[in-house]
């Protein structure tokens, strides 16, 4: 694991029965899943066990040692993600015990940064804190957005529906998904547009108009700075894999 990261790191790990020291210049939070991790962090001794999520600050030496049998789930957190999203409570504070519902769901975190920010958010609030709303509308706008990409959603009009000013929104949205609001919505139009072309006979001017993109002209640039083929280019190869895997197998790929 490098020193840095760019991105979170969400991965299961199983400890050695020795004991073993680390220090790295990113965030780390620990959740205990089975088994035991005895950590060392900051002159706190924590007896890790499933539920307890216990916080190790970037650049803390610190130590653990595993007497047994032990799964526990580690995210690696940048410092700067951290802070864009202000989840420096979960670090600065003490090791709490998360409640079991919360637990299975960090089991199943897929590592994308919105499902983390939300699973985050919980475990901040299962810790008596408030949820800052301002982080929680962010989190909100983005299934709010997918289901209606025909709106002209415009940066500034998305940081005011979240309570932010638009700096500061853009910095914990690209926290967020790793992508600019623009460059997020972009895809998102043109991953929309590839389901329409694949499934029905709309002309590319509804489909553009459907997406949110001004007009088909928009589109097919944007279509084809992503894609490296014009709409309609997509829609024939698509149509002409579907009738060669209705035929018989085909080993020819498909532009998505």
């Amino acid at each position: 694991m490098s020193d840095t990261l760019e991105r979170p790191v969400i991965e299961a790990r199983c400890y050695p029965d020795r004991v073993l020291s680390d220090r790295h210049g990113y965030h780390q939070l620990l959740l205990g899943l089975d088994g035991a991790l005895e950590l060392e962090s900051a002159g706190r001794l924590t007896h890790v066990t499933r539920g307890m999520l216990a916080p190790v600050a970037s650049g803390d030496v610190h130590h653990y040692l595993a007497p047994g049998d032990n799964r526990v789930l580690v995210l690696d957190l940048p410092e700067a993600w951290c802070e864009a999203l202000a989840f420096e409570g979960l670090l600065q504070g003490q090791v709490r015990r998360l409640p079991e519902a919360l637990v299975a769901c960090g089991e199943r975190l897929d590592g994308t940064g919105q499902s983390l920010g939300r699973w985050l958010e919980l475990a901040l609030a299962a810790g008596g804190r408030r949820a800052v709303p301002p982080r929680l509308k962010l989190l909100e706008l983005l299934p709010a957005v997918r289901a209606d990409l025909a709106h002209p959603w415009r940066v500034a009009d998305m940081a005011v529906r979240c309570h932010l000013a638009e700096a500061v929104f853009a910095r914990q949205f690209r926290a967020l998904t790793g992508l600019s609001p623009h460059e997020w919505l972009v895809r998102q139009r043109l991953a929309h547009a590839c389901e329409l072309l694949r499934v029905g006979g709309a002309s590319l001017t509804e489909v553009a108009l459907a997406c949110g993109f001004a007009d088909s002209a928009h589109f097919s640039h944007s279509f084809r700075r992503r894609h490296g083929v014009s709409p309609s280019e997509w829609r024939r190869l698509m149509t002409a894999g579907g009738a060669s895997e209705r035929g018989q197998d085909s080993t020819s790929r498909v532009p998505t």
